[in-house]
């Protein structure tokens, strides 16, 4: 019967100490998650600036086309 008793306690024991790795693997997990959506929202927001720069350039592009032309005439 003390061999059982002994055993019941050590695996109390593990279950604990797999209960907390599985705990903190749980928060590991949601911090990498914040931090993809984090990623992922700078990404969206230096697409987006970058597509408003091509836009500005191409916009001038066709200014200094129209000038150009202009001073040709």
């Amino acid at each position: 019967m003390t061999k059982l008793v002994e055993r019941q306690r050590q695996l109390e024991h593990e279950n604990a100490t797999l209960r907390c790795e599985l705990d903190g693997k749980h928060r590991r997990v949601r911090d990498l998650d914040v931090k993809i959506l984090d990623a992922n929202q700078r990404r969206q927001d230096v697409v987006k600036r970058i597509d408003e720069l091509i836009t500005q350039i191409d916009h001038l592009g066709a200014q200094l086309d129209a000038q150009a032309e202009s001073l040709n005439e």
